[in-house]
């Protein structure tokens, strides 16, 4: 894609909003909606080309992307997919009021358009600024949809930085719902049956092989000659199938000693290991690195694929796989 594809967003679009003011149809003498018809930001399609950044907030945090040659980039300089981009640039160029509605800023709660950082009816803040800082067109606050409003994607409760009038358009933003859909998050999809050994390193640097018996891969000796709790086993083994991170991040200078490895090795020459980063508290807890080696020549273009999207980065995992990353090799054993 080269930096002109947003602009591409004109030929496209400048259509598709030409088709919503018809649909829209004409305005009538009630106030409410003597706005009906008018696109939101009708200077969108022809500025998209200076867009340099965007950046949305849902609650107390921003994901801000920003151009880099052919792409946008979030802060750790993780590639955003481009698509996902232009779909929201897109879908906001498309907006066209139905109807007036408050501009009073103690009702926008009620169409869930209060700031982004409010306990109830905080809205989804989009801005789109330029090189020099700028904004391209005003900030967007989403709020609630409304689909009793025609068209194939309802409506949507809005209001534009500056501007105390909220209204109801026809259209609603396309915009990711958590932080990790702005990217390809999936790093690996490696199926256990796949799997010819996987090592375990705990954070006191005791180790266990999982080795394969029958059709499952289960610790090969455990503290006290426990049995293998194969619930915990399988969980280990199923990490790497189709793995998708929740958050990324720049690679810390966290240096990394005790902490929890795994190590997975396929029948074709590949090896993956997932390193947990050290975590003062609990709130830090969840984020790894990967990194993969082909042992075997046959398995190259799969590790460089790997490597290509995680070296330099950190990678946040979800709930059930930081608990894994907890744990000790005497851990992996029935109790009772």
């Amino acid at each position: 894609m080269t930096p002109k594809s947003l602009i591409g967003l004109a030929v496209v679009t400048a259509a598709a909003v030409a088709a919503a003011v018809l649909v829209a149809g004409g305005s009538a003498a009630d106030s409410a909606v003597a706005d009906r018809g008018r696109v939101l930001l009708p200077d969108l399609v022809q500025k998209a080309d200076a867009v340099d950044s965007l950046a949305v907030t849902v609650g107390k945090d921003t994901t801000t992307l920003t151009r880099d040659g052919d792409r946008f980039v979030d802060a750790s300089g993780y590639p955003a997919r481009i698509d996902t981009v232009r779909k929201l640039v897109a879908s906001l160029t498309t907006l066209t009021i139905d109807e007036d509605k408050t501009d009073k800023p103690d009702r926008y709660a009620d169409l869930g358009l209060a700031d982004p950082a409010a306990a109830t009816g905080a809205a989804t803040r989009v801005a789109l600024v330029d090189k020099a800082g700028k904004p391209v067109v005003a900030a967007v606050y989403a709020g609630t949809k409304d689909y009793t409003v025609g068209g194939s994607r309802g409506g949507q409760y809005v209001r534009l930085d500056g501007n105390p009038q909220s209204y109801l358009v026809r259209g609603s933003l396309d915009v990711p719902t958590v932080r990790a859909d702005w990217f390809d998050a999936r790093i690996t999809d490696i199926k256990p049956a796949t799997l010819s050994k996987v090592t375990l390193t705990d954070a006191t640097g005791a180790t266990v092989d999982f080795v394969r018996t029958g059709d499952k891969l289960l610790p090969a000796a455990l503290p006290d000659g426990k049995a293998p709790d194969e619930g915990k086993a399988n969980r280990v083994t199923a990490f790497l199938q189709a793995f998708d991170f929740t958050d990324v991040r720049k690679e810390t200078p966290a240096s990394i000693g005790n902490t929890t490895r795994l190590r997975y090795e396929t029948t074709d020459g590949l090896t993956v290991t997932a390193t947990a980063v050290p975590a003062s508290d609990e709130a830090g807890k969840g984020w790894i690195r990967i990194a993969a080696e082909a042992v075997d020549p046959k398995a190259a273009d799969t590790a460089k694929a790997i490597n290509d999207k995680a070296a330099g980065y950190e990678f946040k995992v979800n709930t059930i796989h930081t608990e894994m990353f907890g744990w000790t090799v005497a851990s992996l054993g029935k109790d009772g």
